[in-house]
């Protein structure tokens, strides 16, 4: 699917796909929006005053929340099962008490607009607090002491925490919020609307007065005409009715910010944040840490630092930690797309991210590692289209590998041979026939002979004549962003498909399968590797003395979803007597060569770097198999290699790389040569000679 490049709601609908800049979950659960995060990671570090401003930043009354709030983020570490969750609760007592307040209010102009609330609960104190802090002239009416009901529901607040209490009400007032005693019924509440431009009831403070909960929206809390209501009290599911401090609090700061609008005479749901989706974050790998308990009521400094040291400082990144092409540009995948959609936007200029652009392999891995789906492919993929649309496409980046494809299938190279009417085409794809011609030639006679006569060999396979077309399935073009040349390239295949009697095709290369499929619904193409582990095995195989070793199956990025394919590899090398494993990033996330996407001639450096079987720490057996051609030439190098069709040991290969990046063999170097029996990998180096200079050994 192709994404607009100039269309900035694709680009908020692409990017939103990216987890990393998501909150974690501690952040998503808390009402305040606290970033435990940075202030765990401050904490850890023992730089207390940046945690304190943390705390300030986010926290209305940070001083006293910290003593009351029974926070909810803590539910949502994913430290839970890891050693428990971090006692975010026990650290935000140490840092107030620790450390004094470390940031300065500004002064700020005092506004024409008056704001009323009824009631001096929590929720009514944040209102106040946030609303002051912005220049409004706040009033709080109660009846009896203001502190009265704070400290009716969190008694803690008259013993432990009263330093703290009285810290926050002393802060209040310098705020210039002034509290006032009225009889705070209907009557009060009724004159307040009529002569304040704001009012906020507090529910929790007066819930004869307050409506149901139910009726109210929960994120914008308006009730009627200038009034706003706030900080319910939480019921569990047997009825018992408690007071959150999280809870109220944040209903508080989001009712402030609806009094806010409304006395602007502004939207009360525009821009809203609605988005409740949080980081994702890998836990494979992760040990467990016991949690720091404090050996006395609070904690000390060292018992703190160690306790916030558990903080996993949660990360997405699960894309880029196997992708060698996201490391490289020093990001993730949302700032790559705001990158690529700046470039497009450049209308004279450097276009700066034609590297990031031309460096993704189109593997597809990200996609299927990310949560959300995010693929680079597609937008990489999507961003050469317009570039070569808009003619903007540096010729030099993918102009070799385009000059190749035409040659491949040009007169010089391409070959088209008919077996009979009907039938099967076997389509090896350039790569292979070019770097091994005699083994194509071997195969396509075996072939000829084994699919002779008619009648079944397998459920729902014929046995039937043999075509033969050696020429590119014009992938190429696709990879460089040139559809135009790809559907050219895609017509012609047709016409000799259709000359060749409308045979029904098997394809070694699942570059070329994918793309046989696409443009050729009709003829049913399968892989080459079903065909042959449909056939009877032939005879005189397996033999040596290497049976039952194991063999690391390294699938092709193209074939991550064709399970026919992957099943059909893992048997033929189970009857050559090997043991098939399975790696950790196997299968559906297989990890890239590094040749896909045309990175060998716009980035070879790049393509060089992709490790063999993907991210660090997942190595792959020099031994492996694989219908991926780059794994099996890499594989090759290493001493103790194995043919995986005849079991025979394959000693180191001397090899150098040529421009194309494919193996070129040294002049005069002894090989050895691999099986020539029948079921090569698909190998790729179309200049690679078939016999090389030095002669077989």
């Amino acid at each position: 699917m192709s994404i607009s490049m100039n269309s900035q709601s694709a680009l908020h609908e692409v990017e939103s796909r990216c987890t990393q800049e998501r909150p974690p979950r501690c952040q998503s659960l808390c009402p305040l929006g606290l970033d435990a995060r940075a202030f765990l990671g401050h904490a850890a570090e023992g730089r207390w005053s940046d945690a304190r401003k943390q705390l300030e930043r986010y926290l209305p009354l940070p001083g006293l929340l910290a003593r009351i709030c029974d926070h909810p983020c803590e539910q949502g570490c994913l430290r839970g099962d890891l050693g428990g969750a971090v006692n975010l609760h026990g650290l935000e007592i140490f840092c107030t008490e620790h450390l004094g307040v470390q940031t300065r209010s500004l002064p700020m102009p005092r506004k024409h607009k008056r704001i009323a609330v009824i009631g001096a609960g929590l929720a009514g104190l944040v209102c106040a607090w946030d609303l002051a802090g912005k220049g409004y002239p706040v009033t709080v009416f109660h009846e009896g002491e203001p502190q009265a009901h704070l400290l009716s529901c969190w008694p803690v607040l008259a013993g432990a925490g009263a330093a703290a209490r009285d810290a926050e009400w002393e802060a209040l007032g310098r705020r210039g919020v002034r509290f006032e005693q009225a009889r705070t019924d209907a009557a009060c509440l009724q004159q307040a609307a009529g002569e304040y431009d704001g009012v906020l009831l507090d529910a929790g403070a007066l819930p004869e007065l307050a409506p149901a909960e139910s009726g109210m929206d929960a994120q914008i809390l308006h009730w009627r005409d200038n009034i706003c209501c706030a900080g319910w009290a939480s019921v569990t599911p047997t009825g018992h009715r408690f007071a959150s401090a999280s809870r109220q609090a944040g209903q508080g700061r989001s009712a402030a910010r609806t009094l806010e609008r409304l006395v602007a005479g502004v939207s009360l749901t525009a821009a809203r944040d609605t988005d409740e989706r949080s980081l994702f974050t890998e836990l494979d790998g992760i040990a467990p840490v016991e949690r720091v308990l404090p050996v006395a009521e609070t904690y000390s400094e060292a018992e703190a630092r160690q306790e916030a040291g558990r903080c996993l400082q949660c990360q997405c990144l699960v894309c880029v930690k196997a992708c060698v092409y996201l490391q490289k540009y020093k990001g993730y995948p949302r700032v790559y797309a705001r990158q690529m959609y700046n470039n497009a936007a450049i209308v004279k200029g450097l276009h700066l991210a034609n590297n990031l652009i031309n460096g993704c392999a189109l593997c597809g891995q990200c996609e299927e590692l990310c949560p959300e789906n995010f693929s680079m492919a597609e937008l990489c993929l999507s961003a050469r289209q317009d570039m070569v649309e808009r003619g903007v496409m540096p010729p030099s980046a993918h102009e070799f590998a385009l000059e190749d494809m035409e040659a491949a299938s040009g007169p010089e190279c391409a070959l088209s041979i008919k077996g009979g009417e009907g039938g099967w085409l076997f389509f090896p794809g350039c790569q292979l026939a070019a770097s091994r011609g005699e083994q194509v030639e071997a195969l396509y006679a075996w072939l000829r002979e084994a699919l002779a006569g008619q009648g079944e060999f397998a459920p729902g396979l014929e046995r039937g004549p043999v075509s033969l077309l050696l020429r590119c399935c014009g992938i190429p073009a696709r990879w460089g962003g040139r559809e135009a040349l790809f559907a050219q390239q895609a017509q012609e295949l047709r016409r000799q498909w259709e000359e060749l009697g409308r045979p029904r095709i098997m394809a070694a290369c699942s570059s070329c399968l994918a793309v046989l499929r696409e443009v050729l619904p009709e003829a049913r193409a399968l892989s080459l590797w079903e065909v042959l582990d449909a056939l009877p095995w032939p005879e005189g195989l397996p033999g040596g003395a290497d049976r039952g070793t194991l063999l690391t199956m390294q699938d092709p990025c193209t074939a991550r979803h064709d399970r026919a394919w992957q099943e059909a590899v893992r048997s033929l090398a189970r009857k050559a007597g090997m043991v098939p494993e399975e790696p950790p990033q196997g299968r559906d996330r297989t990890a890239c060569c590094g040749y896909g996407g045309l990175v060998w001639c716009a980035q070879p450096e790049l393509a060089d770097a992709w490790p063999v079987t993907g991210p660090k720490g997942c190595r792959m057996r020099p031994s492996a198999p694989a219908s991926c051609a780059v794994t099996v030439w890499r594989a090759a190098a290493s001493p103790g290699c194995i043919c995986w069709i005849c079991c025979r040991s394959w000693p180191r290969w001397p090899m150098v790389w040529s421009r194309k990046r494919a193996p070129a063999f040294r002049s005069g170097a002894p090989v050895v040569r691999p099986c020539a029996v029948v079921w090569p990998v698909s190998g790729w180096g179309r200049r690679l000679p078939n016999r090389p200079p030095g002669g077989w050994i």
